[in-house]
């Protein structure tokens, strides 16, 4: 039996993974631009990427009976929707847009939700563990 997808759970745990990844992205293209430091562009990509986190262990709080599937789903749908802004803003500046890249950063983002599912799970599996004593 293929499990069902709970939209909403994937919709709560996106928007607390986007409330990191949103400004995170606009203040790393204002403050870096094309010339950036490797530091402020480390910090900036661990911050996206701790988004991705927060959107997996979120939807591994919410549902866990299905954390990976859930977390993995909702951290692509934070990148889907990042990356729909990007793509508008690449066209109307003129800037070329590089498509291979996409699939690639998808699983990123579906390896970090992922992660943070596992990490929830494991939390939860450690408070209930630890109720039982």
């Amino acid at each position: 039996m293929v499990p069902k997808i709970d939209w909403l759970t994937i919709r709560t745990a996106a928007t607390a993974g986007l409330i990191i990844i949103i400004p995170s992205a606009i203040l790393s293209t204002v403050l870096i631009g094309e010339n950036g430091s490797f530091a402020w562009s480390a910090l900036f990509a661990f911050l996206i990427l701790l988004g991705f986190f927060v959107a997996g262990f979120g939807a591994g709080r919410l549902r866990s009976d299905t954390p990976m599937m859930h977390g993995s789903i909702a951290a692509m749908s934070c990148y889907a929707v990042v990356q729909i802004f990007g793509i508008g803003r690449r066209l109307v500046a003129g800037e070329s847009i590089n498509p291979v890249s996409y699939p690639l950063f998808l699983m990123i983002a579906a390896t970090c939700g992922i992660a943070g599912a596992v990490f929830a799970d494991w939390s939860a599996r450690k408070t209930a563990r630890m109720q039982r004593q």
